[in-house]
C-alpha cells in the first residue's frame, strides 16, 4: 500500500506541483508544451518507480504517450461549465496508468 502512495503523491508532484498555469493553458495549442509537461509527469512516476523496485524502461514510454493522449483531449475541450468533468475523467485515466505500471 506504501508503494501506491509513493506514485500517487509521484502524480501529483507532476500533474500539479510541476506544471504552471501556462504550461497548463498551452498545453493544447503548442505540442512542444504538452510534451515537456508529459515527460516532467511521466519521469516523476518513473523516479517513484525506481524507488519501489518497479522501474522497466517500457514505463516510461508507456506513461508518456497515454498522458499526453489523455491532456491533449482535455486541453481540447471547450472551456465552459457543460465540461468541467473532463478533469476528473483525465485524472482517473492517469491513475489507471499509475496502477498498470505498478501491477505489470
Amino acid at each position: 500500500m506504501l508503494e501506491i502512495l509513493w506514485l500517487i503523491m509521484a502524480h501529483f508532484i507532476g500533474d500539479i506541483a510541476l506544471q504552471s498555469d501556462w504550461q497548463a493553458k498551452n498545453k493544447g495549442k503548442y505540442w512542444y508544451v504538452l510534451m515537456s509537461h508529459s515527460i516532467i509527469w511521466a519521469t516523476c512516476i518513473c523516479v517513484a518507480l525506481v524507488y519501489i523496485g518497479r522501474f522497466e524502461y517500457w514505463k516510461f514510454f508507456f506513461l508518456f504517450g497515454l498522458h499526453a493522449g489523455c491532456d491533449f483531449i482535455k486541453a481540447n475541450q471547450p472551456e465552459n461549465e457543460n465540461t468541467w468533468w473532463h478533469i476528473y475523467t483525465d485524472q482517473c485515466f492517469h491513475f489507471i496508468q499509475i496502477i498498470i505500471v505498478y501491477i505489470l
